[in-house]
């Protein structure tokens, strides 16, 4: 599991020898994230899982985000600036690729 911590606590669990499956990932996330928004934000209930399938992310690895925040408010800046990344990650990624013939 990683850990990222500005501007709120998020972390991401990935199986990176991809010997889990997406569903026993899943459920792993929702077992351990109580734990980590009691220890982040205050109160085991404090948390929001993102789930993304392999064929969506950077590496062909399932993952998902535990975003632990202390209101609604942090909670929606978190997927702002989440899908910004990934829509930033995305347009550089297809500006490097090569023109086809």
């Amino acid at each position: 599991m990683h850990r990222r911590r500005r501007p709120f606590n998020h972390f991401v669990l990935l199986d990176e020898k991809s010997t889990q499956g997406s569903a026993e990932l899943l459920l792993e996330a929702i077992r351990v994230a109580p734990g980590l928004a009691l220890r982040a934000a205050g109160h085991p209930d404090r948390y929001t899982l993102i789930h993304n399938g392999a064929m969506l992310a950077r590496k062909p690895l399932a993952h998902v985000h535990i975003v632990c925040t202390r209101s609604r408010f942090w909670k929606g800046v978190a997927y702002v600036l989440i899908g910004l990344k990934n829509l930033i990650g995305s347009a550089t990624h297809s500006c490097k690729r090569k023109p086809t013939p």
